[in-house]
């Protein structure tokens, strides 16, 4: 069967194998020529990087943000025309919504289960990413002073939009 795509190969982009194999086909040779082999195309390179996203984590991090709980709008709000307790009263929805929104796609929990205060073990040589020494830094005992945060998972959504508007955080909404 090998042999037939080959030739079937051969034939099709050569007039001059194609007409060798009719001949033989037909009779009218017994002892046909060596049939070239087809080139092969060449595979695609392993080495080769992907290409980027279109649009980055970041971005889509912040879209889905904005859209679930507008925090952006929060964010870029005047606000020195405002009171402490309509801010407040505003941002308490936006920031319910945005740790709803943080969990599900990060979910996001402390690193440390300790209590403020409390005495926790953080090895002879612990990563300065995930452990941050305060204060003059030379305790054989050192105590909790902020539990830290790391992220069980990444599920952000998939960026499904044009090349062109990988960058827009929130379309501009138009009535009418």
């Amino acid at each position: 069967m090998r042999t037939a795509f080959r030739a079937f190969a051969a034939a099709l982009f050569d007039k001059t194998v194609s007409e060798k194999i009719d001949a033989v086909l037909s009779g009218d040779d017994v002892q046909p020529a060596a049939l070239p082999s087809p080139q092969p195309q060449p595979e695609p390179s392993a080495t080769s990087a992907p290409a980027p996203p279109a649009r980055s984590d970041a971005i889509t991090l912040l879209a889905t943000l904005q859209r679930e709980s507008r925090l952006v709008d929060l964010v870029y709000e005047d606000l020195t025309n405002f009171g402490d307790a309509q801010v407040g009263a505003a941002a308490r929805p936006c920031l319910q919504q945005c740790q709803k929104t943080l969990q599900r796609v990060l979910d996001i929990r402390p690193i440390e289960t300790a209590g403020e205060g409390q005495t926790v073990n953080i090895g002879d040589q612990p990563s300065p990413t995930r452990y941050q020494r305060v204060g003059d830094g030379q305790s054989a005992t050192p105590r909790l002073v902020h539990h830290g945060w790391v992220a069980g998972q990444v599920s952000l959504p998939e960026w499904t939009g044009n090349d062109d508007d990988a960058d827009v955080i929130a379309p501009a909404q138009v009535e009418g």
